[in-house]
């Protein structure tokens, strides 16, 4: 679980549902407040790349095709 900082703001989007949400206890209001704000703060992480995840994985050029008539590679072998 994140905690947020001083500079956190919450968004409208989830202070508007908080407003319009109708809870049965106010410890449920809470626990609901803070799952979306720690759903939030989770989604602002980027994760760090590593320098091999940089190279291109996918194959170069038309290694699984055979050149037609035309001399377009169109078919997958």
């Amino acid at each position: 679980m994140l905690k947020p900082t001083s500079n956190y703001k919450m968004s409208k989007s989830l202070k508007t549902s908080l407003a319009l949400s109708k809870f049965k206890s106010l410890d449920q209001r809470h626990q609901w407040k803070r799952a979306m704000i720690d759903a939030e703060l989770c989604s602002k992480i980027v994760p760090k790349s590593t320098k091999g995840d940089r190279t291109n994985s996918r194959p170069q050029g038309t290694a699984n095709y055979v050149t037609n008539d035309t001399g377009t590679a169109s078919t997958q072998v």
